[in-house]
């Protein structure tokens, strides 16, 4: 596809409807009030991020423009914007989510209002091979910045594309084995969110942890990111089964972190312990059916011990605070309902999950209602989503608020720097942006990190349990707590510090 240039002084194309005038479109946002969101630099004079020494750099990919559509005549001082999306992908649900992405991008510019942002739009048509002809086309296009890709094979092939050259691209996957020089993903990333609901888990108490996850690659990534962060914050894993995807599969591995077998074995143990006492106590020829309440009056003590025993299927305490399934949609439907089949009662052993929870259908869940996950505060996206669905006839997908904070953040930033407006030291300002799903920040290492809230699953909707935090001294005010907590724990405060990792993210050393 030919780059399109669009502006907001141009008509904007629709994937979802006919075309919609811009008069229009601005009519309805004025009716609509643009969401309370501030792409600024958190700071004004905060000490812009050091730069990072680069690596051996990989030669420049050459790209011979004559290859390309000549770009159209850029206005004085206009910024151009370029996205990366999978606009003609063979799937259908995949060529919807790339609208809906261009949607918020363009809703993006027109809430800005600023005159000289120019948004082209490149078509990876859903593959690396597409995708590394776009990010080439963008190139001769001239593009200031690229927002996109979709997925992490495309930006895998994009990479290369942008090293050497002074163009960033703020991508959606959340795959770090995808980031390359010059390319920050701004996916939500499962560690950002594990490390939330690890960190209320442990301040509330709730110090052992057993786990829930799927086999394969992801399943281990996701324990072994689970287990370093557990033991950073001081707890402790006391247990992980790992499961097949088929219902039937997940029997076993439930009942193992269950310990059911050995539960239900020490149950029947004590009701014939009690028994055995009974009979001891009661008249030689009284019958097992009478045994118990012949002896109310002579051991009622015996007797309500059998009774509350009689009530339940095993007997012991459960060695964990909290059981960590990772998973969402029907895999979680199909896990969760097992937990309090194998008698592990949630309202006694707090079920935690990750960004996948962030469902609305799970209020339908029994099982999980008192669960805990880390999200963003729903209160903005409330509001986006109603003005998306006013203009669009159609709900915004829940990636739909990236697409809008990536552009916004590019445009903010052009206005606050309008001379190399995207150098990194400006894009990795350390204390961040506030957008849609609250603040966020972008590291030396091409991640993104973010303020979230925690939730709490209801029969109505999620509550927050613990808010998000509203700018990036509080985030880290709350990491630093964290990390004491966990020296405290661990019985050597002094070993606990803090530092920076790598790729640009706080971690815990000990």
């Amino acid at each position: 596809m030919t780059a399109r240039p669009i502006s907001n002084a141009r008509q904007p194309r629709r994937f979802i409807r006919p075309i919609l005038l811009v008069t229009a479109l601005a009519f309805a946002l004025g009716a609509c009030a643009a969401p309370s969101t501030d792409y600024s630099p958190r700071s004004t004079n905060a000490r812009p991020a050091t730069l990072a020494p680069k690596p051996n750099q990989r030669p420049i990919v050459p790209i011979d423009v004559r290859d390309f559509p000549p770009p159209f005549e850029r206005p004085p001082g206009s910024v151009t914007i370029s996205l990366l999306l999978p606009m003609t992908d063979a799937r259908d649900n995949v060529r919807t989510l790339a609208a809906d992405l261009f949607n918020a991008a363009q809703l993006a510019v027109f809430d800005a209002g600023q005159p000289n942002i120019v948004i082209r739009l490149h078509d990876t048509k859903g593959t690396p091979q597409g995708a590394e002809h776009a990010a080439k086309e963008a190139v001769a296009a001239e593009a200031d910045i690229i927002v996109g890709p979709l997925f992490a094979d495309s930006v895998r092939s994009v990479g290369p594309v942008l090293v050497g050259r002074d163009i960033p691209a703020l991508v959606f996957s959340n795959d770090r084995t995808a980031r390359t020089q010059n390319v920050w993903l701004l996916g939500f990333l499962p560690e950002d969110n594990i490390n939330r609901v690890i960190i209320e888990s442990i301040s509330q108490g709730l110090t052992r942890f057993g786990a829930l996850v799927p086999e394969g690659p992801y399943g281990e990534v996701l324990l072994q990111q689970f287990s370093s962060r557990v033991t950073r914050f001081g707890g402790e894993i006391i247990q992980a089964e790992r499961y097949p995807p088929d219902a039937k599969g997940m029997f076993d591995p439930v009942r193992r972190l269950a310990r059911f077998d050995r539960r239900t074995q020490a149950h029947a143990d004590e009701l014939a312990r009690l028994t055995e006492e009974a009979r001891r106590l009661a008249e030689p020829d009284t019958p097992d059916e009478g045994l118990f309440s012949s002896l109310r009056d002579k051991a009622p003590e015996l007797v309500t011990a059998y009774e509350e025993l009689k009530r339940s299927e095993t007997l012991g305490d459960i060695p964990y605070d909290v059981v960590f399934m990772p998973e969402g949609g029907l895999a979680l439907r199909k896990l969760a309902p097992l937990l309090p089949y194998f008698d592990i009662d949630p309202k006694l052993v707090k079920f935690i999950g990750s960004g996948l929870w962030d469902d609305p259908k799970l209020s339908q869940e029994p099982p999980l209602h008192g669960g805990w996950y880390a999200a963003p505060d729903p209160q903005l996206w409330v509001g986006y989503q109603a003005r998306y669905e006013k203009l669009f006839d159609r709900p915004a997908p829940r990636l739909s608020s990236i697409s809008y904070d990536a552009v916004s953040l590019a445009i903010r930033l052009s206005m606050i720097n309008p001379i190399d407006p995207f150098a990194r030291q400006w894009l990795t300002d350390p204390n961040g942006f506030s957008g849609l799903d609250g603040i966020f920040r972008l590291t030396q290492g091409g991640l993104s990190q973010r303020g979230l809230a925690v939730q709490q699953i209801g029969p109505k909707a999620p509550r927050t349990v613990s808010p998000a935090a509203q700018s990036f001294v509080v985030y880290d005010r709350r990491l630093q707590a964290a990390v004491a907590l966990a020296g405290s724990l661990q019985g050597n405060t002094a070993q606990a510090a803090s530092q920076t990792d790598a790729d640009g993210a706080t971690i815990i050393q000990q």
